[in-house]
């Protein structure tokens, strides 16, 4: 036994320092020597890099009935389109009532489990402006505003906004005018909230407004986006990270100064440190062609 162990100890040695291993003529020294071989095989072997999947991400083009538009690789694995019927009740409350419309939803969407589902809306104009007040006065800001284009933006007021919630926009910042295949439209990030609570990665998302050039067709895209400044969700119990601006959570009338200086703080952050990255989100609702829905 003795010998046995010094065998593998030198063995050992050898193979470390020169790869080589020599055969022994015992047989139960030849098997350790196996044994340790495959050893150090293994050990290397995890040492090398996992080969990447053979079927590698790429852009998805989807398209239905009117609609087409190409997701960037690694943003979502697909979009499923669905028609919306209409809900023309009177009596319903003023942001459940619109016309029939198509919207897509994103699915194996990046950002995962925040409270917007991300969604691609298109509604036709006339039927929308005929069928709630509310949804017209936002179509004809939108109108103004693409008509205005450059000028500034005013940061107290909230910016057109469709679907209807039954909430205030919070803020908006990053604002751009960005042009599709038949339309333009602006983006920009803002989070809505029905009470007082700091800017956060479970509520915030990127949205873009737009209409077609011909007027018939209004685009809303809700597409949920965080920042690693922000906490992860509206609450004491999660803390702001040591870059972000904390929330006066005992003195509200603070909460004005707090929504201006993360503002700043947005507008002054790279595009690309945003998940998903600003640019991708552009990428996809400039490919976005819109010639009619079911």
């Amino acid at each position: 036994m003795k010998r046995q162990g010094i065998a593998l100890a030198t063995l050992l040695c050898l193979s470390l320092a020169c790869g080589l291993v020599t055969p022994a003529a015992d047989p139960q020294e030849s098997d350790l020597e196996t044994i340790v071989a495959a050893t150090l095989t293994a050990m290397a072997d995890q040492t090398q890099p996992t080969p990447f999947a053979s079927m590698e991400a790429k852009d998805i083009t989807v398209s239905h009935s009117g609609v087409s538009f190409t997701i960037p690789q690694g943003l979502a694995t697909d979009a499923a389109p669905t028609v919306i019927p209409a809900s023309l009740d009177p009596d319903a409350p003023y942001w459940g009532i619109h016309p029939s419309y198509v919207e897509f939803a994103l699915d194996g969407y990046l950002l995962p489990g925040t409270f917007h589902e991300p969604k691609i809306r298109i509604y036709p104009v006339v039927e929308f402006e005929n069928a709630n007040d509310g949804a017209a006065k936002v179509i004809g800001e939108l109108r103004a505003l693409l008509t205005s284009q450059g000028e500034p933006l005013p940061a107290d007021l909230p910016l057109p906004f469709l679907p209807l919630f039954n909430a205030a926009q919070m803020f908006h910042s990053n604002e751009q005018f960005i042009a599709f295949q038949n339309g333009r439209g602006i983006r920009f990030l803002t989070q809505y909230g029905q009470d007082i609570s700091p800017v956060n990665n479970h509520s915030m998302f990127y949205t873009f407004q737009g209409m077609t050039n011909d007027g018939k067709y209004y685009i809303s895209a809700i597409l949920p986006a965080g920042t690693p400044f922000l906490s992860d969700f509206p609450s004491p119990e999660y803390p702001v990270p040591l870059d972000g601006i904390p929330f006066d959570w005992d003195n509200w009338e603070n909460t004005q100064a707090y929504m201006e200086s993360v503002t700043q703080k947005l507008n002054g952050t790279d595009a690309a440190t945003f998940t998903p990255s600003l640019a991708a989100l552009d990428a996809m609702m400039q490919s976005l062609l819109v010639t009619g829905i079911p």
